[in-house]
């Protein structure tokens, strides 16, 4: 009789996920990763779910933020379709060529052979099962073995696959066993990283986990979408922060402590703080901060209130003591950004969400070009693969426009996928080296905008900010 391996875990309890899920060790995971380093170039090696990019960018998008010092190379290697055994064709050019010190792999959505899944499968499926997965293990340990020689023997960070949704209620339609398919995967890779003395972050686990919990009480939140495969923007807010979790990232953007009451500064992390001095009933002091704060994606807010992110990732601590009683305005660089009590300012106020600080809004420059960066670099690589694909699966000589132009009206439905690409691959590809200069000119433009800028903090009491 067949048993989901997986259906255990998804309906377990799920209690303190704040705790179960930050205590990474929950989930079997190996050694702590390590940070990136100067200098670094970081490979995310896998299918569609690293080829849209925004998990190869979040944690970029932390490392320009955080580390302004620091540059590190982050390479988008995913490629729509692919499995491990199809990586092996471009891994000379899109891992091995580029020389990473560092390589973070992901398979499994494709290899496990998701039509072979059901809720009553037959012998012969679950045979196809199995073999799918034997052959998933098999090319892992193919491609781990040439990234090593080949390579120069990078770092390598193993990610357990992200979940496939077979329990939300939605219509897309339920090839159930697939997450039971991703958590075998899981185990392999678990094997396979012990081998290598290398890292896994577990992904499947904790997701899969935090999707039953919200289910129990919604049965059709998803933590992947709608089409049970793919996550959207909380779903990988998630990813990036189980795996900055899991490298020990630091939750300190910033912190600051004035004493109002002695015109002193009682504490400074990872920022420089000159020129306290009272006027009025108030302070006013200068900041250079070290950092600027990690932003998240709007279209993932939700997850901060479910995990914690914000108390992980994005502190920028700021106490004021010795003020009188009262309410008092905060004013950074002449613009007002808030309102707090004497009692809040002592005790700290975390201003890395407010979104009207000059730090925010310039963090949030950073994110508009390393967003660009990405959907330069995300063309690319799709005109790429669509070429790759004409020549292995259509044998068709790129080379050649007309052969080319011929391939496409040979599909009488000129809105099938391959149709489209080949389509789009004629009127771009003559592009294909503007756009990957794009890449550079918006990874500049990244680096540039992340320098750290002094900023006039004043707090002012609200009557006399009234006047």
């Amino acid at each position: 009789m067949f048993v989901p391996v997986g259906y255990g875990i998804m309906m377990k309890p799920f209690f303190a996920i704040a705790i179960s899920l930050v205590g990474l060790s929950t989930w079997g995971s190996h050694a702590r990763a390590e940070l990136f380093q100067d200098g670094e170039t970081v490979c995310f090696l896998g299918d569609s779910i690293t080829a849209r990019g925004s998990l190869q960018t979040n944690v970029s998008d932390f490392y320009l933020t955080r580390f302004p010092d620091r540059t590190v190379q982050f390479v988008n290697a995913g490629r729509s379709g692919d499995t491990a055994n199809g990586s092996l064709r471009r891994l000379q050019e899109d891992v091995i060529d580029r020389q990473p010190t560092s390589v973070v792999m992901m398979f499994g959505m494709n290899d496990i052979g998701r039509g072979y899944y059901t809720f009553k499968p037959t012998e012969a499926q679950i045979q196809s099962q199995n073999s799918a997965l034997e052959r998933y293990e098999a090319s892992m340990a193919e491609v781990v073995a040439r990234i090593r020689t080949e390579a120069n023997d990078p770092k390598l960070i193993f990610l357990t696959p992200t979940p496939y949704d077979q329990t939300a209620e939605m219509e897309t339609t339920n090839l159930f066993g697939c997450n039971d398919g991703l958590g075998r995967c899981g185990e392999i890779v678990r094997k396979l990283a012990a081998s290598n003395s290398a890292k896994v972050v577990d992904l499947h686990g904790p997701m899969t986990e935090l999707n039953g919990k919200q289910q129990e009480t919604d049965p059709k939140w998803t933590i992947v979408g709608p089409d049970r495969v793919h996550p959207g923007a909380p779903g990988f807010l998630m990813m990036t922060w189980l795996f900055l979790k899991s490298q020990g990232a630091p939750a300190m953007v910033s912190k600051v402590a004035v004493d109002a009451s002695a015109d002193r500064v009682t504490e400074s992390v990872n920022a420089e703080v000159t020129a306290v001095k009272t006027k009025d009933g108030g302070v006013s002091f200068t900041v250079l901060a070290k950092a600027l704060p990690y932003p998240i994606d709007p279209a993932a807010k939700e997850m901060l209130a479910l995990l914690p992110i914000e108390a992980d990732l994005n502190q920028e601590l700021l106490s004021v003591a010795g003020l009188a009683d009262g309410s008092y305005e905060l004013r950074i660089d002449g613009t007002a950004v808030g309102q707090h009590s004497a009692k809040e300012l002592a005790s700290g106020i975390n201003l890395a969400l407010n979104q009207a600080t000059p730090q925010f809004l310039q963090a949030q420059q950073v994110v508009k070009h390393n967003a660009q960066r990405r959907s330069a670099e995300s063309e690319a690589a799709s005109l790429l693969n669509t070429r790759r694909w004409m020549i292995y699966h259509y044998k068709i000589d790129v080379e050649d426009p007309a052969a080319v132009q011929a391939h496409y009206d040979h599909f009488e439905d000129k809105k099938e996928y391959s149709a489209a690409m080949a389509r789009r691959y004629m009127e771009k590809w003559p592009n294909y080296e503007e756009i990957r200069k794009q890449v550079e000119v918006h990874w500049e433009a990244a680096l540039a905008s992340r320098k750290p800028v002094e900023h006039a903090y004043e707090i002012v009491p609200v009557q006399a900010a009234a006047k």
